[in-house]
């Protein structure tokens, strides 16, 4: 399947209209005081003289410039390392041709499948950057801010390869820098937004990784990196002068209150992800235990991609069951821990009789995952919770990423990844339970 129909240009703009949407919708909040008065918006009233006497002119009334948001640095923040993927993308998509990134020496190993793929979806992945660049500014600006600009880089390349390399490693840092800043946002609509972005980064991460000859999954939970880390790597490229105090943030800033207007407990919402999880890890251990590493190398909906590809589909997928194995014992245990009672596993009927059809149900689970992990976890309010839910939400969008491109997808259709509530996920995997 070609990553990029006649459409795809328009799809991408489509796509990120909601994120732009979601994020500017928290434009009003964000000028908001924290009563939900409208302080911060108004202006001085116009003074008195104390002796009531008349002045000779009338005093004018003076307006005080709105107060920024205080997310507005951490948006910052997240715009500065959006500056730099979109420049990268942007100019080496124009210094290196089709087939110059078709032919790179790191892609020699591959099928045509993969290599004819890779100029479209670097230009997806390009145009995700650019559209995170103008939602982030637009947000920014809507909170009383001021956004950072583009610097100037030296990305170091001078093969396909060594771009190839470089773009790894942004996007994997792209991964950690949002896992490490999410949990210091106070606005709980900007949090959902960056969860979306989160994910993409970890798509994007997750294919590079793979036509590096990497793993695309390395990390059963991705690590998150600290706004002091991320900006000593992202400086070995940044040649331009840069103001660390546009990402400070101030003392006095209120604290993340992730809580939703209901009685939805962090236990409830644990148990939701563990019931999720079971799913996926029995999913995985049931299918790997019917079909043969032959079996799968040699399913039909495999059949377009080269030897590296279909040889490494079993260890990959093995990879994931255990990632999905361990994310059972964790939340197992966080549960126990805080004092609730952990779901167990169900009974499950995942209608699949052939490799590909398992491929396409993984596929379905998989991006399921990353909707239902983007959906709660802004509403846990334990932090080690939610930074360890941050982590597996990541590595879901790398399970997913694979998937998709399994299955003949784009690894990463959206600009944003949409989230779906506990209800629409429930009813979901409602349809491969048997038994509970």
């Amino acid at each position: 399947m070609n990553p990029t129909d006649n459409t795809e240009d328009s799809k991408t703009r489509r796509g990120f209209l909601g994120a732009t949407a979601a994020l500017g919708s928290i434009a009003l909040a964000g000028c908001m005081g924290d009563d939900g008065s409208d302080d911060a918006m108004s202006t001085t009233e116009q003074t008195e003289s104390p002796t009531a006497m008349p002045t000779e002119e009338p005093t004018e009334q003076t307006t005080e410039a709105p107060m920024p948001a205080p997310d507005v640095p951490i948006l910052n923040y997240a715009l500065t390392l959006e500056h730099l993927e979109n420049a990268f993308y942007r100019d080496g998509l124009e210094e290196f041709s089709d087939d110059e990134l078709m032919n790179a020496d790191v892609l020699s190993e591959f099928g045509d499948r993969i290599r004819m793929e890779v100029p479209d979806y670097l230009r997806t992945v390009g145009a995700h950057e650019a559209a995170h660049v103008s939602a982030l500014t637009d947000t920014v600006e809507a909170l009383n801010g001021t956004p950072v600009e583009e610097g100037e880089y030296n990305f170091g390349y001078t093969t396909p390869t060594e771009f190839f390399q470089v773009a790894m490693a942004l996007e994997n840092t792209g991964v950690a820098a949002y896992a490490g800043a999410a949990p210091q946002v106070v606005n709980n609509d900007i949090l959902a937004a960056a969860a979306g972005i989160h994910s993409v980064e970890a798509r994007h991460a997750g294919f590079l990784n793979m036509v590096n000859g990497e793993t695309p999954f390395p990390d059963v939970v991705d690590e998150a990196q600290s706004i002091d880390e991320v900006l000593e790597i992202a400086g070995q490229f940044v040649t331009s002068e840069v103001d660390p105090s546009v990402y400070e943030t101030d003392d006095s800033r209120p604290e993340p209150d992730r809580t939703v207007e209901d009685d939805t407990s962090d236990l409830d919402v644990l148990n939701y992800a563990l019931t999720l999880e079971h799913l996926e890890n029995a999913f995985y251990r049931d299918g790997l235990e019917e079909f043969s590493d032959d079996e799968l190398m040699n399913a039909d909906v495999l059949s377009e991609f080269g030897d590296r590809v279909r040889m490494n589909v079993p260890d990959h997928l093995r990879t994931v069951g255990e990632h999905e194995a361990a994310h059972v014992q964790a939340i197992t245990d966080t549960v126990n821990e805080l004092g609730g009672d952990p779901v167990e596993e169900a009974e499950y009927d995942f209608g699949y009789e052939t490799p590909s059809e398992f491929f396409g149900v993984a596929r379905a689970l998989e991006n399921t995952g990353v909707a239902a992990y983007k959906g709660a976890a802004p509403t846990v309010s334990n932090d080690a919770v939610f930074n360890a839910a941050i982590g597996i939400h990541s590595v879901e969008a790398r399970h997913a990423n694979f998937l998709n491109e399994l299955n003949g997808m784009s690894p990463f259709p959206n600009g944003v990844d949409e989230p779906q509530t506990m209800e629409e996920v429930t009813e979901i995997a409602g349809q491969f339970i048997v038994q509970n």
